[in-house]
Formats: C-alpha cells, structure tokens, sequence
C-alpha cells in the first residue's frame, strides 16, 4: 500500500556529501509530510557513512548526518518515489536518461555546489545552497 505521504528521492553523483544533507533539510522543512531518501548515481559510496566534513559541517547547522549510509539509484528507489530531485545539472540529465520523458526531474535551485575534494568551507557553503533553495520548497 502507498505511503499517503509524498516520497521524494534526492540524488547527487554518490550519495555522500550533498544528497543526505538536501534530505534532512527537505524532510525538515516539510514538517513532516514528506518522506524523503537520497541516494548517489555511482555506487561509490554504498553503505558508508557521510563524508565526515559534511557531517562536521552539517552537524555546526543543527543535523545529525551520522546515521546516514550511503545507497545508489536502483529500480527499486526509482519506483518508491514521486519525486524525483537532483542537486545538479549534470545529475538531472543523467537521472531523466534513466526515467524517460514521462518523469520529470527537478533541480535543486539552480543546482548545488560539489564540495567533494574541497576544503571544509565548501561543505558549508553547500548547506547554504540547500537551505536557500529549499525555503520555498513545496511539492504539489
């Protein structure tokens, strides 16, 4: 039986920086009515934890990041949700590839930096760009 609740998937490359945090704010923001999951296009980083800077980073924002595991976008992601959400571009593109033209895919504002291989700052100011496009995030 179908959640009365919307399901929204937030994918990013792998599933390990920016998608888990877009979850927490989205689920966040939503009060509640919406369940949300992430999950990366690679499956570099399955069952692992968040990258520890983004933890850090979003831990100095008020989430708790630490229980999050990494998963990839499979069939079984693909037919949970309603909503299908991509922090950037390049992600939106591959994930419509998968999915078709009968699907749409939306893009996180006008897409969030990667702060893999950055400095801590860059983990932050991710979180920034998730909380800004997410303040009038509304799925209808």
């Amino acid at each position: 039986m179908r959640s009365a609740r919307r399901r929204v998937l937030v994918v990013c490359k792998g599933n390990h920086c920016r998608s888990p945090i877009a979850a927490l704010v989205i689920a966040h923001r939503s009060g509640g009515t919406l369940d949300v999951r992430s999950a990366g296009l690679r499956p570099w980083h399955v069952g692992k934890p968040a990258h520890p800077l983004m933890v850090e980073a979003a831990a100095s924002f008020g989430y708790d990041l630490t229980s999050h595991r990494g998963a990839v976008l499979d069939e079984e992601l693909l037919s949970w949700a309603d909503d299908l959400v991509a922090v950037d571009e390049e992600t939106a593109l591959a994930i419509q590839a998968l999915v078709g033209r009968q699907r749409p895919v939306r893009l996180l504002g006008t897409g969030i930096i990667d702060p893999w291989g950055k400095e801590p700052p860059a983990f932050a100011e991710a979180i920034v760009q998730i909380q800004e496009a997410t303040v009038l995030f509304s799925i209808s």
